[in-house]
């Protein structure tokens, strides 16, 4: 089966609202992370307005999104869990697990490229799997990738199934 770009891309950027729905609840349930913050930190400064650094963090997450619901849509593909709405779904835990392990290792050395994050700048580093955010986050981290896989995979394939 060929890939269905349209709804790969569809696919990524609902996941990736998804997660920020989950975020959204997570910070009002007491986690004390802002990955839309973080996002936007890195092309603004903190002097711009916190509207606007969580509207660019909001935008560069989707293009994210949408950038990794081809990756999911091109696994998707090859392992050929398309045609199957549930089968992409259970595939889509397996990226989205994968997904938030190789994030949350990756965490450790965000500092080294992020402007403003560090020992004299506005945004603590995270730590390995974002221990230094709490110790809920590691969970939480591959968790957010879970609901984006299962979503973009089930997005996916009901509109390549159609």
């Amino acid at each position: 089966m060929e890939l269905q770009l349209g709804y790969a891309v569809l696919a990524g950027i609902v996941g990736a609202g998804l997660m920020v729905v989950a975020m959204v609840a997570g910070r009002l349930m007491g986690l004390a992370t802002d990955m839309l913050r973080v996002l936007g930190l890195f092309f603004l400064t903190e002097e711009s307005s916190p509207k606007a650094i969580r509207a660019v963090g909001l935008a560069v997450h989707l293009l994210m999104g949408a950038v990794f619901g081809l990756a999911y849509a091109g696994l998707l593909t090859w392992v050929g869990a398309t045609t199957v709405v549930g089968m992409a779904g259970l595939w889509g835990i397996l990226f989205g697990a994968i997904h938030g392990l190789v994030i949350g290792a990756g965490l450790g050395v965000l500092p080294a490229v992020h402007p403003r994050m560090g020992a004299e700048n506005v945004l603590t580093p995270p730590g390995f799997f974002g221990r230094n955010i709490g110790l809920a986050m590691p969970v939480t981290l591959i968790l957010l990738h879970v609901i984006y896989g299962v979503s973009a995979g089930l997005i996916y394939s009901a509109g390549v199934a159609g």
